[in-house]
């Protein structure tokens, strides 16, 4: 048995064994050229001999194979270099050949058509530190009672979000009186108009529901894992956003960056200390709220209460046309 340990830098080096050429095309597009190096055998016996001559640092070899089959390619690798992993497909399900599979040596087992998802995953997990995890997109989250509150607080700063390619949720809690007869319609012609995504709670106004609420809260907010939150102010005359600022705190309380915004009933206690300048983004939040107001007739989600509320804070901001926002938790 070898005992040879090859140091590898730049892309990796992978041997692929498939002898059916539309397949191993399909595998070679999911993997960027700039991190594979990828050498195709049409056969078990070819893909050995390329093995043996060259220094490759993975092999993803089919099972079912002409001349000689990936179970005894497997083999043969193992034995000559253990170190290496060895990535089997296959389009047979049954368990028991995989676990043929694993008896011969493979590191692991993909089910043909393969997912590029589940490829790369497996990849990383084979070869620790050589392949880069895929760069996330900064992800931005808005909390309201009611769609319109999201809309009418923050629209013209999540369509920002999303022209800076942020990845953008709304996530509405219903707890808003008027719940009962949200047009979830109208809310997703609203999200679509700003680019982002919209999950809606099911409506409820049971004050001993609240814990269920944080925790379906929590399980998005973990899922979405956002860099910067946005909630209602808690400097407002309804209770039932009161209550969405006060489960968005709890379950947001360990983020970086938290941000609240005014709604329509928000008091002369909402203190902003930041200022995010619309105008470019504007006509997109006014589009999302003509959205809305198509099936709710609350000034507070019209053109004007939007327009007039962008200027009556750009006083504080060089009169330009802005969002204001409370500082609850900034990103150091």
């Amino acid at each position: 048995m070898s005992d040879v340990v090859f140091e590898h830098t730049g892309p990796v080096q992978l041997l692929l064994v498939e002898d059916a050429l539309d397949q191993a095309l399909f595998i070679r597009a999911m993997l960027d050229p700039e991190l594979f190096d990828v050498t195709h055998a049409q056969d078990g016996m070819q893909g050995w001999e390329m093995f043996e001559a060259g220094d490759f640092e993975i092999v993803i070899t089919d099972l079912n194979l002409p001349a000689l089959d990936g179970f005894d390619l497997t083999r043969r690798i193992k034995a000559k270099r253990v170190p290496t992993p060895v990535l089997a497909t296959t389009g047979f399900t049954s368990p028991g050949y995989a676990e043929s599979a694993y008896r011969a040596g493979v590191d692991g087992v993909l089910h043909k058509p393969v997912d590029e998802v589940d490829l790369l995953r497996t990849l990383r997990k084979l070869l620790p530190g050589r392949i880069p995890e895929p760069v996330r997109p900064p992800s931005v989250f808005a909390l309201g009672a009611h769609p319109g509150d999201v809309v009418q607080g923050c629209g013209a700063t999540l369509a920002f979000h999303r022209a800076q390619g942020h990845e953008v949720m709304i996530f509405v809690l219903s707890v808003d009186p008027r719940g009962e007869g949200l047009d979830r319609a109208a809310a997703r012609r609203a999200a679509d108009r700003i680019g982002a995504r919209v999950l809606i709670a099911d409506p409820t106004h049971d004050e001993d529901d609240v814990t269920t609420r944080q925790m379906l809260l929590a399980r998005i907010v973990d899922e979405v894992a956002p860099d910067v939150a946005y909630i209602p102010s808690l400097a407002d005359n309804a209770i039932w956003r009161k209550e969405a600022h006060r489960i968005g705190r709890a379950v947001l309380r360990d983020m970086r960056a938290v941000l609240a915004y005014p709604t329509p009933s928000a008091t002369l206690d909402f203190r902003p200390g930041f200022f995010k300048p619309i105008e470019p983004y504007l006509d997109t939040k006014l589009a999302a709220l003509d959205a809305l107001s198509a099936s709710d007739p609350d000034p507070g989600l019209g053109r004007a209460f939007a327009k007039a509320s962008a200027r009556y804070w750009g006083r504080l901001a060089d009169f330009q046309l802005v969002e204001p926002f409370e500082v609850i938790k900034e990103a150091k």
